[in-house]
C-alpha cells in the first residue's frame, strides 16, 4: 500500500513538474547521460536543496536538455524534465563535428569575453593572488589554459587569470579533425646521477641504456611525464623529472624564417643570454666552429647583427657569434630631455569610489572618492602610492594597486600571497593510483581520481606563484610509498603535502583531518595548513593529529598528510566528489602553504 501511495505521489509530482517545464526548449545537441548509481534522485532545480521529483535507475539513459555548473537537466519524458548531479552520471558526447566549444575542451585560439564590470585580472588562479588589472565587461582576450574555476588569458599585453563564472569562452578554431601539432625540439641536461633510458614512456618499458649526469640531450616529443630524447649514441624515453630543459629551440634546430639575408648592422647595444648554455661560434651560422660558450644571464655587448645572428663581445675582450634568438637585446638609449612625470604619466580609476588620500598610507584621511574612468596626472611616487594632481593646484595620494596606469614604465603592483611561496620547493603527493584505487565511496567514487584532480589544482596555483613544485604522480599510475618519499628527498622539498580522502566503517563520520609525524619538523606546517583548509573546505574540523604514515614518517623535510573528507559518508561523498570542492580544498592547501612560508 505504501509503495502504491509513493508511486502515485511521484507520478503526481512529475506531472506537476511537467507543467512547469512546458516552455523549456530541448537542446539541439545529441548529448546523453547514463545513470551510474543504483538509484539517483531527480530534482526540481540545479542543487541539493531542491525537492526530489523522481528517481532513476542505474544504466538508464536520458537526453541532456541543459547544463548548469555541475548539474545536468535531463528529459524524463516528452513533456517532463528534471536535474541530476553531473558527477553521478556518465556523459555521452555528440560527435566532434557536431560538438560546440566548451570551456573544458577549447583550443588556444579561443576567445574569452568578460561578462562582468570591473572583473579583476590576477597573477594566479585564486583570489589571494595580486590584481594586475581589470578585464572589463564586453572586452575580449585570448584563451591560454584552465585550472579549476579559473581561466588564464592574454589581455592588454599581460597574461593572468580570471574567474570562469564571469566569462564566456568561444572556440574559434576549426572543430573537425584537428591536426597533430608538430613536435618542437628542446635541449635538456640530465640532472640524475644515472638516468635510465627506456623503449616506452613507462617504468614498465624495457631499459635500453642510461645517461650520466649533465649529459646533453635533444627532446623530440613528449608524452605525459615522459620525454623522448636523442643523443649521438642512444634514443629513447626518460622521465622528465630528471632532466632540465635548457631552451625551447636549440641552436642546432633554429626556427625557420622567410626573411631575406640582411645587411650587417653595426649599432652597438647590450644583451643578456637567455639559454642555459649558448655556443659562441667563429661566424654567424650553425656551420661555424664553436669557440666558447656563455651561460644564462651573461651580459654581452652586441657589435653586429646579421641574419638573426649577433656578433658579441664578452669576457676579457673575447669576440664571437651567437644565435640572436637566445639573447634579449636592450638598445643603448639615446639621451632625451627629462620631462615631468605628470606630462606623460597618469592613473586611471577602475573602481567607482576609489579612495584618494592626504598621504601615502591607508591611515591618512580621505580627501576624495574617485569615479570610474577618471584620470589624474602623476606627480611622483612614494612606496606603493602615487602622488597625483587632483586639480586647483592640490595634490593627493592613491594606492598603486587599485588603479591602472597610462604611460608608466614600471607600474606599482602590490605583492599578493604568491610572494611567500615564490622559489620554494614543494612536493604534492596525490595518494594512491594505478591498481591502488584507495577508498571507494558508497556512490562509486575512487579516491585515487579525486586526490589527483585536487593535487593538479594545487600544482597550478603554486606554479603560477613561482614555486618549484613537483607532483609524485600526474596520471593514473601506481607509485610506491618509498618512491614518493624519494621524490621529496631528491627535490630537497621544503614542504611535502600528501592528499587523501578518508573512509571508515562508521558511515556518519565526516570532516577533514591534518596529520603530522614529527612535532618539531611537521607540526608548524600542519597547524597553518589546518586553519586555512577548514576555512575553505567548510566541512567539520577534525583537527591536527599525530599520524604514523610512511610518507610523513620517513620524510626528512616538513611533511603533512591531509584527509579531505569521508567517502564512506554518502552525503559527504556528494560534496567531496565535486570539482567545486576540489577547487576549495586546493585553495585551502595553497593558502596554508603561503601562511607557513610567510
Amino acid at each position: 500500500m505504501i509503495r502504491k501511495l509513493l508511486t502515485v505521489s511521484i507520478c503526481l509530482t512529475v506531472l506537476l513538474t511537467s507543467s512547469l517545464f512546458m516552455t523549456v526548449k530541448t537542446s539541439a545537441t545529441n548529448d546523453q547521460v547514463t545513470i551510474k548509481v543504483d538509484l539517483l534522485n531527480v530534482r526540481s532545480g540545479a542543487g541539493l536543496t531542491y525537492s526530489v521529483i523522481a528517481k532513476v535507475k542505474s544504466g538508464q539513459t536520458y537526453d541532456v536538455v541543459e547544463k548548469k555548473n555541475e548539474w545536468i537537466k535531463i528529459k524524463l519524458s516528452s513533456n517532463s524534465t528534471g536535474w541530476v548531479a553531473g558527477w553521478l552520471v556518465t556523459e555521452k558526447k555528440q560527435t566532434a563535428s557536431q560538438k560546440p566549444a566548451s570551456s573544458e575542451n577549447v583550443s588556444k585560439s579561443s576567445t574569452v569575453t568578460s561578462n562582468a564590470t570591473g572583473l579583476r585580472f590576477r597573477s594566479g588562479p585564486g583570489t589571494t593572488f595580486s590584481v594586475i588589472g581589470v578585464f572589463d565587461n564586453g572586452k575580449s582576450a585570448t584563451y591560454l589554459e584552465k585550472s579549476g574555476a579559473w581561466v588564464k588569458i592574454s589581455y592588454s599585453g599581460k597574461q593572468g587569470w580570471v574567474s570562469s563564472q564571469f566569462v564566456t569562452i568561444k572556440n574559434t578554431a576549426p572543430s573537425s579533425n584537428p591536426s597533430t601539432s608538430p613536435s618542437v625540439k628542446k635541449t635538456a641536461t640530465v640532472t640524475a646521477t644515472s638516468l635510465n633510458v627506456r623503449n616506452s614512456a613507462s617504468t614498465k618499458g624495457a631499459k635500453i641504456g642510461s645517461l650520466k649526469k649533465n649529459a646533453a640531450v635533444v627532446i623530440t616529443k613528449e608524452q605525459g611525464d615522459w620525454a623522448y630524447v636523442e643523443t649521438n649514441s642512444i634514443k629513447g624515453w626518460v622521465h622528465s623529472d630528471y632532466i632540465k630543459v635548457s631552451a625551447s629551440n636549440p641552436a642546432e634546430t633554429p626556427k625557420e624564417t622567410t626573411t631575406t639575408p640582411q645587411t650587417p648592422t653595426n649599432t652597438t647595444s647590450n644583451g643578456t643570454v637567455t639559454a642555459t648554455s649558448l655556443n659562441v661560434r667563429d661566424n654567424g651560422s650553425l656551420s661555424g666552429k664553436v669557440i666558447a660558450a656563455v651561460t644564462k644571464g651573461t651580459k654581452v655587448t652586441i657589435l653586429e647583427e646579421k641574419n638573426k645572428w649577433y656578433k658579441i663581445s664578452f669576457g676579457a675582450n673575447k669576440v664571437g657569434w651567437v644565435a640572436g634568438w637566445y639573447v634579449t637585446k636592450t638598445a643603448t638609449p639615446t639621451p632625451v630631455k627629462e620631462t615631468p612625470a605628470s606630462s606623460t604619466e597618469q592613473v586611471k580609476i577602475i573602481f567607482d569610489g576609489t579612495n584618494i588620500r592626504s598621504g601615502a598610507s591607508t591611515s591618512h584621511s580621505i580627501v576624495k572618492r574617485a569615479k570610474l574612468g577618471e584620470t589624474y596626472n602623476i606627480i611622483g611616487k612614494s612606496g606603493e602610492w602615487y602622488k597625483i594632481n587632483v586639480g586647483n593646484n592640490k595634490t593627493a595620494y592613491i594606492a598603486g594597486w587599485v588603479i591602472e596606469t597610462i604611460g608608466v614604465n614600471s607600474p606599482i603592483t602590490k605583492p599578493g600571497s604568491e610572494q611567500y611561496v615564490k622559489n620554494k620547493t614543494i612536493v604534492i603527493d596525490p595518494g594512491h593510483g594505478g591498481q591502488d584505487s584507495g577508498a571507494v565511496g558508497s556512490r562509486g567514487t575512487f579516491e585515487k581520481n579525486i586526490t589527483l584532480s585536487t593535487a593538479k589544482l594545487v600544482y597550478d596555483k603554486l606554479k603560477s606563484a613561482g614555486a618549484n613544485v613537483f607532483l609524485t604522480r600526474s596520471n593514473d599510475t601506481y607509485i610506491s610509498l618509498n618512491s614518493r618519499v624519494s621524490t621529496s628527498h631528491y627535490r630537497n622539498s621544503q614542504a611535502f603535502i600528501s592528499i587523501h580522502f578518508d573512509s571508515t566503517t562508521d558511515s556518519s563520520a565526516s570532516g577533514t583531518t591534518t596529520y603530522y609525524y614529527n612535532s618539531l619538523k611537521d607540526a608548524p606546517l600542519a597547524s597553518k595548513m589546518n586553519v586555512e583548509l577548514v576555512k575553505q573546505a567548510k566541512l567539520r574540523d577534525r583537527g591536527v593529529k599525530f599520524g604514523n604514515f610512511h610518507v610523513i614518517r620517513e620524510n626528512k623535510g616538513p611533511a603533512v598528510l591531509l584527509e579531505l573528507g569521508f567517502l564512506s559518508n554518502r552525503t559527504e561523498e556528494l560534496t567531496i566528489a565535486s570539482s567545486m570542492y576540489h577547487e576549495r580544498a586546493a585553495q585551502g592547501i595553497y593558502n596554508g602553504l603561503t601562511q607557513y612560508f610567510k
